[in-house]
């Protein structure tokens, strides 16, 4: 049925959700008894013949309004709010529609409103008019089991259409999740049974999804997205020191132990309950794994930086850890950065997309339902990039497995042979390879990436990163963390260590007939070009944009991952030393290794090559080649 739509002096809309039963609607002022409401015009009684001259003089008088019963209103804006972290103001979490829920099914049990129109109101601002509308739309999918379609019917053609939701970062919004969004992403996880109202516990969501409790929230019954715990030591305790005695094994020992403060054992003890086999932090070290590895749950970092978006290579290995985690270990993995927002809802966005298929519009609205504030900035726009090749590498292991199925039915594995069979075969010298082993039972998921810095698309098809990050803390969220920057030189050492190591790594697999001199000779030209060009860093261009400077106090590159690794489109240019010429690598060369042209593309390098340096730097060069020869 058509919304029917009135307007009067203290209404802006009224729509038709169930007839005569329920309405959405939105007020200027809320409504009282004397606010007019819409009833719907009674049907008149078809007839096949003429209507009589007496019908025609005067129709049947509707039955006057004073004896219709008068609607319920009830609204939740001032009961159920949304915590925002800065200019986001929705949807409301599951926790809402849970609440909403008993509420509304406590009015339409009610004996007084057997027979009432119900209406389900809120104020006439965007915000609240779009909040209202998807807690609706989605109690109708979740709740009563209506097709999105239909739950999205009334409020498809609404005028004024209803707004937008954004992202919790502190940037201009320039990605937009819409109702539409939010409801066909809460039937998916349905429907793909990633979300369980049946056992849904509303006292334990709201109490752990609390800073000072903990701060993590069940996404799907196999992933937990939580926030960073702080405890110092941060470096793994080993056998040897005088700390690991006092790790604590069981529950009672987290319980009792004297140091960890109280939502990080929230967190251990929760996790060991609830068959947790994996923790994966994307973060720098702000605690040591291994309290985690004491009580049997396994620990891997994946660090990237803040802000920013993961390789592909770490989106595949997370995926393969992840999946091998579930269907075969039978456990759950729980995944954090700093906030647990995020870095952390790009990876989990990426395998429910692999796994369930998701779009990505609707993996981040029901991450989102489920945790507020997943995925921020430039993560939006990635996920939406490469959510096909997500989902194209779970369809290439589906054929492969299947191809794979036939053809070990088609072609059985032979019996062992008898002992005279191999005897001759050890006399003849031939040996049988075994099954199994060839480089085509690899799955797509398992093909080595030499490209380590491959985020799946061109980084100019992604904003910079938001100037801060959002942070959940237990004041009001309007003033997040300060974060400091200690230790910035010996995490930049550390940083340039590291990418020597990477640098030998990846030149020894694209030369792999050099011989040692040559790599150091190698290697010493690549440490005279970084000190020759000291204000650039790995991912920076040598290109000159105009760019907006943001002033807030909890900058994303305070952290410890980001020291040393900022990702700005604005660089300082340094002049060049006299004799020595610059250049730009964009593009691939004819003739040259995939390999190289991915390792040096966009990067500003020094060239060695002999005709890079000017005419009188060239004639010295010759002269000093002839001396030489000549002696």
């Amino acid at each position: 049925m058509a919304p029917s739509t009135r307007q009067s002096q203290n209404m802006a809309q009224i729509v038709e959700y169930i007839p005569d039963r329920l309405y959405l609607a939105s007020y200027i002022h809320p409504p009282t008894p004397d606010t007019p409401f819409p009833y719907p015009e009674e049907p008149q009684p078809a007839s096949p013949k003429k209507r009589s001259q007496r019908a025609a003089a005067g129709a049947t008088p509707l039955a006057a309004k004073s004896n219709r019963p008068q609607p319920c209103y009830f609204t939740v804006d001032d009961t159920l709010l949304y915590n925002a972290f800065h200019h986001d103001f929705g949807p409301l979490h599951i926790g809402h529609l849970y609440r909403f829920a008993i509420q509304f099914h406590d009015i339409l049990g009610a004996k007084q409103n057997k027979d009432r129109p119900i209406v389900f109101w809120s104020a006439a601002d965007p915000r609240s008019r779009a909040n209202a509308a998807c807690m609706l739309a989605c109690y109708m999918v979740l709740i009563q089991n209506w097709p999105p379609h239909l739950a999205l019917a009334p409020i498809a053609q609404v005028d004024p259409p209803l707004m937008p939701f954004r992202d919790a970062g502190y940037s201009q919004a320039d990605y937009g999740i819409s109702v539409q969004d939010v409801v066909y992403g809460v039937w998916k996880a349905k429907e793909e049974k990633c979300c369980d109202l049946d056992n849904f516990d509303l006292d334990e969501y709201e109490r752990f999804e609390r800073v000072e409790h903990g701060d993590f929230n069940w996404i799907t019954p196999h992933f937990l997205a939580f926030a960073s715990p702080q405890h110092a030591p941060v470096q793994k305790i080993t056998e040897g020191s005088d700390l690991y005695p006092l790790l604590p094994r069981t529950l009672a020992a987290v319980d009792a132990h004297p140091k960890l403060p109280k939502p990080f054992k929230n967190v251990l003890k929760h996790f060991s309950e609830k068959n947790i086999g994996l923790v994966v932090r994307l973060n720098s070290q702000l605690y040591s794994p291994s309290y985690f590895e004491a009580l049997g749950i396994q620990h891997l970092d994946m660090i990237f930086d803040d802000g920013t978006c993961p390789s592909l290579l770490t989106v595949r290995k997370f995926i393969r850890l992840a999946h091998e985690t579930i269907t075969v270990r039978k456990q759950g993995i729980a995944v954090h950065c700093k906030a647990g927002l995020g870095r952390t809802g790009c990876l989990i966005g990426a395998y429910l997309i692999y796994r369930h298929g998701f779009t990505a519009n609707e993996v981040i609205s029901f991450m989102r339902f489920m945790r507020p504030g997943m995925v921020v900035g430039p993560q939006q726009h990635w996920l939406h990039l490469n959510q096909g090749t997500f989902r194209e590498w779970w369809v290439e292991e589906r054929i492969e497995r299947r191809l794979r199925r036939e053809m070990a039915a088609a072609n059985p594995i032979p019996s062992t042979p008898i002992r005279a069979m191999q005897k001759t075969t050890l006399r003849n010298g031939q040996a049988s390879t075994p099954p199994n082993r060839s480089p085509s039972n690899r799955t797509p998921l398992s093909e080595v990436d030499h490209d380590r810095n491959n985020i799946g698309v061109q980084e100019d098809y992604l904003p910079a990163p938001t100037p801060g990050q959002p942070r959940k803390t237990a004041r009001d969220r309007h003033h997040p963390y300060q974060r400091s920057t200690s230790n910035g030189l010996a995490v930049e050492e550390q940083r340039t260590i590291e990418q020597e190591a990477e640098y030998i790594a990846t030149h020894s697999q694209a030369h792999g007939g050099e011989s040692d001199e040559e790599l150091h000779l190698r290697m010493r030209r690549h440490r005279k070009a970084t000190s020759q060009s000291p204000a650039r860093s790995e991912k920076t261009r040598s290109v000159s944009q105009t760019a907006a400077i943001y002033t807030i106090d909890n900058d994303a590159s305070h952290d410890a991952e980001n020291i040393g690794s900022v990702r700005t489109k604005h660089v300082e240019r340094v002049a060049s030393t006299p004799g020595v010429l610059t250049k730009v690598r964009g593009s691939k060369r004819q003739g040259e290794s995939p390999l190289r042209a991915k390792e040096s593309a966009g990067i500003r390098k020094t060239s060695g090559r002999v005709g890079s340096a000017n005419h009188g730097a060239s004639v010295t060069a010759a002269s000093t080649a002839r001396k030489v020869s000549g002696a």
